[in-house]
């Protein structure tokens, strides 16, 4: 009588194991999916900055990336990541200060800024007017890869802002001192500088088609250096 039972029970639970897991993979086939995903993000993240890093250091040391070496270099130094540098067209020296017309996945922005302060402002001639004094400017700005990537529907720019003074095919600022468009209006939210003290930016940004779907943040990563 009990071995009759027993089975009729058995038999009315057959199934329940399926249908438990159906209910719960609901729940966790998301969640491992969102594990995965994320966990491959923090990786390319993580050698994102490697490479921003990298690329800066290069540049700190004086390795002139308005040549097509150098930029050629950090396109090797970036290898996966899709910085493409064969626009560059430069002048009659081989420099070039924007090459920002490529295909590709990636963009670098090489930015050297100062705090012009009263010692900064000495260095004008007597009778010019310091009209930066007191502010963050550019000496150098040198742009490469793709400028038209785009994170979540925005085409992608510099976190110090962008000087439109005059500048050499060197990527130098002229007249930073005076020129009001040589002014980065964010830098000071971002570093302290003292007078004359000048730093040193890597920006990079990849974009992150294999995982378009769900980049971290979404659309790409960005990375920043100071040095």
């Amino acid at each position: 009588m009990k071995r009759t039972i027993s089975m009729r029970r058995r038999k009315g639970q057959r199934g329940n194991e399926i249908i438990e897991f159906g209910l719960m993979a609901v729940f966790l086939i998301p969640l491992l999916l969102w594990m995965f995903i994320n966990g491959l993000n923090l990786v390319r993240m993580i050698q994102c900055t490697e490479i921003c890093r990298d690329i800066g250091n290069q540049y700190i040391h004086g390795l002139d990336f308005s040549t097509h070496a150098a930029q050629t270099l950090a396109s090797n130094l970036a290898g996966g990541y899709g910085l493409t540098v064969s626009g560059f067209s430069g002048d009659s020296s081989g420099n070039e200060q924007s090459n920002a017309s490529n295909t590709g996945n990636g963009l670098v922005i090489l930015s050297e800024v100062m705090y012009a302060g009263t010692n900064a402002c000495a260095a004008l001639p007597s009778g010019t007017s310091c009209t930066n004094n007191g502010k963050y400017v550019f000496i150098q700005r040198l742009v490469f890869g793709n400028g038209s990537l785009q994170f979540n529907g925005t085409t992608v720019s510099s976190a110090l802002g962008s000087p439109t003074a005059t500048m050499s095919d060197s990527g130098n600022v002229q007249n930073y001192l005076t020129d009001v468009h040589a002014v980065s209006s964010t830098a000071g939210s971002l570093i302290t500088l003292s007078d004359s003290q000048v730093a040193y930016v890597a920006e990079t940004y990849f974009t992150n088609p294999s995982l378009d779907f769900s980049a971290y943040p979404a659309g790409g990563i960005y990375s920043r250096v100071f040095f």
